[in-house]
């Protein structure tokens, strides 16, 4: 089931107190305030809720907090981060994933991911504008390359899960010339268009 990132997770800003693994884990998702005292408490709440999931889940374009049993009255909380892990602000490799109570959709109570719909290539809100960042962009920067090469830039292929300013650029001219209005925002119009040409994100 694939989700949508709905905080992002900033990896220099995270927190490196030691001890205090969930507070870090919050500040790195800009949560200044939590609900919970402990890993242990945000990982029983979520398990009780109902949005704790296995590890063998993970959903890999986007950044969660994942759970960890440390032999601790309190536990241990880790983020994963689109494929790199961190740990009280720092990179660390991959944790024994049998050692994983799973991966959670909240954050000390605020919500980071959410379940998106796998035939809906638009988001909730509508659209997708530059600075936005899901595994659906990949698949519309993949197609616009390998469609319309002589207006898409390369470089648009690096970090493709991110609607940069090639992404953008892209979708202006691909507007321009199929007579839309030239924002660069895929919406439902330039969507329908895209479809129209073969896209089937």
């Amino acid at each position: 089931m694939p989700y949508e990132q709905v905080r992002a997770f900033y990896p220099k800003e995270m927190g490196r107190q030691k001890g205090w693994c969930l507070k870090n884990c919050r500040i790195g998702f800009r949560i200044y305030t939590g609900k919970f005292a402990s890993a242990k408490a945000d990982m029983l709440s979520q398990r009780k809720n109902g949005t704790l999931h296995p590890i063998t889940t993970l959903p890999p374009y986007c950044s969660v907090p994942v759970y960890l049993d440390v032999a601790s009255q309190y536990e241990h909380v880790e983020v994963y981060d689109k494929g790199t892990w961190y740990s009280d602000g720092k990179k660390v490799k991959a944790p024994d994933y049998n050692k994983c109570y799973g991966w959670g959709e909240l954050c000390d109570g605020t919500r980071v991911v959410k379940l998106t719909n796998t035939a809906k290539f638009l988001p909730t809100k509508g659209y997708w504008k530059e600075g936005d960042e899901d595994f659906r962009i990949a698949l519309l920067c993949k197609f616009m390359y390998k469609t319309f090469p002589a207006y898409t830039n390369k470089k648009i292929l690096i970090n493709p899960e991110i609607f940069g300013k090639n992404c953008k650029a892209a979708i202006i001219e691909f507007q321009k010339r199929t007579g839309l209005y030239p924002d660069g925002i895929v919406g439902k119009n330039t969507y329908n268009k895209l479809k129209e040409y073969g896209f089937n994100g």
